[in-house]
């Protein structure tokens, strides 16, 4: 199978939940059998992970004095210290909540959560809150 192919079908598998995720699914809307879509999507995995060493790098400390200034300036003198904010990421839901859920549709008509992770010097977690 030609690679633009099975990029495609690795990123549908990735990009859809629930009945639109099944591989039988892709399977007919890409034309392969159900073992197909299994096999592209180990292969684009496994091409994925082996670039990890090249492309994901810890931040120089120059990258990082500049990030945290511009935190210090931009965000909240307290968050200076922190580096590596994983900010926006929405975690879809399944299904609306049965209590306020509404409150959890989001702009991408999809029953999401939203979290900010902030990782600080002293090797520790600080989580705010969830944003709805």
């Amino acid at each position: 199978i030609p690679v633009e192919v099975q990029l495609a079908i690795f990123l549908t598998r990735l990009g859809h939940y629930g009945n639109r995720a099944s591989v039988a699914d892709i399977a007919d809307w890409s034309g392969v059998s159900v073992g197909g879509v299994e096999l592209c999507t180990k292969r684009c995995m496994i091409a994925i992970i082996s670039l990890h060493d090249d492309v994901i790098k810890a931040p120089t400390p120059a990258e990082k004095e500049a990030a945290k200034c511009w935190v210090e300036r931009q965000v909240c003198p307290a968050w200076r210290n922190g580096y590596l904010s994983i900010d926006g990421t929405t975690f879809n839901l399944f299904q609306k909540p049965s209590h306020y859920g509404e409150t959890f549709y989001d702009r991408k008509s999809n029953y999401s959560i939203n979290a900010q992770v902030i990782l600080f010097d002293r090797n520790c977690f600080s989580f705010s809150n969830f944003y709805l």
